[in-house]
């Protein structure tokens, strides 16, 4: 007997537009998009198509004028997690206080804060010792990773992540997409990266999708690789395959919104 993966995300015939000097500009049209659970997949598209503004109408941070958006959970801001290409560490506050703003903000996390925090400093390979630190000590790649367990601690069933890893050396990078994508996995949690990194996408996703400036999505590609390790598949044959099909596929959208 097969068991059916439940959705973690769905969203059907969504549609959102901005309003300037009473001239409507469409974002978002006739959007669909299902995420299941334990599923990572990437967004590409030109800047300014709307793939940040997706994130934040399923975050809930602004509302939507058409469709509907179902995410598994009791509360939908309980059940969202996002993180940014710039963490949201509060400076005054020490690394181990920042962390523990979960248990602050939701009371029934109180009893689990602690062994999750030191199973999350594991799994991201920090040491014990940089809780009494403060933000302002820790290199970027330090600083996304607690920006990453901050969130994780809030235990969402849905992961949003806004370009996270876009503004850190290319060996910390490998190791934040192989760090993220294994515990993902570990945990059945579902994830939507948005970003403008081929390479990222096909290492870490389980399918890639193309937005156009309609806001909707033009193209999509399953990825199914043997090897998963960010650090060594794009080296192989498979991966330069999907790099070319989603390339083209990219740069033909691009060449037909005329950018």
């Amino acid at each position: 007997m097969v068991t059916e993966i439940a959705d973690a995300l769905s969203v059907a015939a969504l549609s959102f537009a901005y309003v300037k000097e009473h001239k409507r500009q469409s974002i978002i049209s006739d959007l669909n998009l299902n995420v299941r659970q334990g599923e990572l997949i990437s967004i590409l598209g030109a800047s300014g198509c709307g793939k940040t503004t997706l994130l934040n109408l399923i975050a809930g941070l602004i509302e939507p004028q058409g469709g509907a958006i179902t995410i598994s959970g009791s509360k939908k801001g309980q059940a969202v997690g996002y993180i940014f290409q710039e963490d949201a560490l509060l400076p005054w506050r020490t690394v181990g206080s920042n962390l523990r703003l979960a248990a602050e903000l939701r009371h029934e996390l109180q009893d689990s804060i602690e062994a999750d925090l030191q199973e999350y400093l594991k799994s991201f390979h920090l040491t014990a010792d940089i809780v009494k630190k403060y933000p302002g000590e820790l290199s970027g790649g330090m600083r996304q990773r607690v920006s990453i367990i901050q969130s994780l601690l809030f235990k969402p069933e849905l992961i949003l992540l806004d370009e996270p890893f876009s503004a850190l050396d290319f060996y910390t990078k490998l190791r934040l997409e192989s760090e993220f994508y294994s515990l993902i996995k570990k945990q059945n949690k579902a994830a939507i990266l948005v970003t403008h990194d081929i390479d990222e996408a096909i290492a870490i996703s389980d399918r890639v999708l193309i937005m156009d400036r309609a806001g909707k999505f033009s193209n999509e590609f399953i990825v199914d690789l043997k090897e998963r390790e960010p650090e060594d598949v794009r080296g192989t044959t498979e991966f330069a395959t999907y790099f070319h099909q989603i390339w083209s596929a990219l740069k033909s959208n691009i060449a037909f919104e005329g950018i």
